[in-house]
């Protein structure tokens, strides 16, 4: 069968160039058993839709939506192919966890939850007419105007999983300028996380498993890529990078074995990895580590299940900056019920650590996450009834409605302040010149947006300009908030 696979554009000019890995490794299935695949991202490419359907003739039509940011654009899209007649089946985390608003609208045939490459190859088998719907594992589905939801499929093992089929995407347009790297893109080396932190979906979408790739699966992949494409940068967008230091040590070894040269940054937990560790990881070539350290306050840090062993968090951000490699420290402000106090302890942690780079979000209610049922059950937070309400779905950026007991403004002041920070540091990246990062983050912005074309770049260079000057205001424009959270 011809099937084709949509990323749907966000609108979003910051997002644009993270290649999509979700449907990369069903396409990279689906070829793998002789279907024709044809990947189409939409966040860089802009190809008339019917003209291409009628040129390529698929039987199914898949579109991946990670988030209620491609929304808009999955819903122009899945109109269009339905107009035509063909099945359309939609897949990712926001649709597995709101299948049934999801599937209210006619437009929308399927939907597949959890991970979709063995639910595609059957899904296929039920459009050609070799199997019922019912059959197929972690699909949902409409019969006699019903909505059904079929069992959970078990889990699969990823060394039964294709290597990435890089044909399948035009990979320099998903290569970028990142912390040193002339020549980044983005892979995944694992599944899931074993963790159950209250506030994320990964206790729905992943039900805290966390599955690893082979090591020479990845190994292989990166060969390719050096070799074909020239890429010098890897960041691994796992959830969590390994859950056993074996793993990381064996990988890290490999890459030498390999002879392969390559920067790499990785997403870890506080405590996996002693100042040992670190050192071979930077031997091997890890130049950043990111940590979702989340709060400051071990109060909400118990509330939120972050189990992490607090007293080992600034100990290992000194031993990252004696290693040399670039600290990345991510929170989040705004918890249901978080108090000033609460949220003053976090500000003095980021500044304790003194993280190279410390991102931090607002607080967003995510389905099927314990504090969404917490906030929802109280009456705190109506959830969205359609599709038209989560395309209005405000994203961890930006604050949306305010749960917490800290004034809204203060909420901004403090994201805004530690996001300047970042911006204008000098020492922003471990090994790089003075301001570095800063003109890392406008060059490729400016790339992102200029991918896009003309329009595009109107649209994307305002609303970048946009967020800029809302960082800048917030961070400058409230001295009293500033001096009271010692700013």
């Amino acid at each position: 069968m011809n099937v084709l696979l949509i990323n749907p554009s966000t609108g979003y000019y910051s997002r644009a160039l993270f290649n999509p890995l979700g449907l990369l490794s069903i396409g990279s299935h689906l070829k793998r058993i002789g279907h024709n695949v044809k990947l189409v991202d939409r966040c860089v490419s802009h190809d008339n839709l019917k003209k291409l359907i009628a040129e390529f003739k698929p039987g199914l039509v898949g579109v991946s939506l990670m988030s209620s940011r491609g929304l808009k654009d999955a819903i122009k899209v899945s109109k269009t192919v339905h107009s035509l007649g063909i099945p359309v089946a939609w897949g990712g985390a926001m649709p597995s966890m709101q299948h049934e608003i999801c599937l209210e609208n006619d437009y929308v045939d399927y939907v597949m939850f959890s991970e979709g490459e063995f639910t595609f190859e059957e899904l296929i088998e039920v459009i050609e007419g070799k199997r019922n719907a019912q059959s197929v594992l972690s699909l949902c589905y409409k019969e006699n105007g019903e909505i059904k939801r079929n069992a959970d499929r078990p889990f699969a093992d990823l060394a039964d999983m294709p290597l990435s089929d890089y044909s399948l995407v035009d990979v320099d347009k998903y290569l970028l300028e990142y912390l040193g790297c002339e020549r980044m893109i983005y892979m995944y080396s694992s599944k899931g996380c074993p963790c159950s932190c209250t506030f994320c979906s990964n206790n729905y979408f992943h039900k805290c498993t966390h599955r690893k790739r082979p090591n020479e699966y990845v190994i292989e992949e990166l060969k390719y890529l050096t070799r074909e494409h020239g890429v010098d940068g890897v960041f691994f967008s796992d959830e969590l990078w390994v859950v056993k230091r074996e793993d990381a040590l064996d990988f890290c070894r490999r890459l030498k074995e390999n002879d392969i040269h390559i920067r790499f940054g990785i997403q870890t937990r506080i405590g996996l990895f002693t100042k040992e560790d670190f050192q071979v990881l930077y031997d091997a070539g890890c130049r950043w580590a990111f940590f979702g350290i989340e709060t400051g306050s071990r109060e909400m840090m118990k509330r939120i299940n972050k189990s992490i062993n607090y007293d080992r968090i600034i100990p290992t951000y000194e031993e990252l900056r004696e290693i040399g490699i670039t600290s990345i420290a991510s929170f989040i402000i705004g918890f249901p019920g978080e108090t000033v106090e609460q949220v003053k302890e976090t500000v003095e942690l980021l500044k304790v650590v003194n993280a190279n780079l410390t991102p931090i979000y607002h607080f967003t209610p995510l389905p099927g996450t314990q504090l969404y049922n917490e906030v929802v059950a109280s009456g705190q937070y109506k959830p969205a009834k359609s599709l038209k309400d989560l395309s209005k779905f405000i994203a961890t950026e930006t604050l949306g409605q305010n749960l917490s007991e800290i004034p809204s403004t203060d909420l901004k002041v403090i994201r805004s302040c530690f996001e300047w920070r970042t911006f204008t540091r000098r020492d922003a990246l471990a090994e790089e010149k003075a301001f570095e990062f800063a003109a890392e983050v406008i060059k490729s912005g400016l790339h992102a947006i200029t991918q896009k074309g003309p329009v595009f770049f109107l649209i994307d260079g305002f609303k970048a300009f946009k967020e800029f000057s809302h960082v800048f205001w917030y961070s400058h424009a409230y001295p009293k908030i500033k001096k009271k959270y010692e700013l």
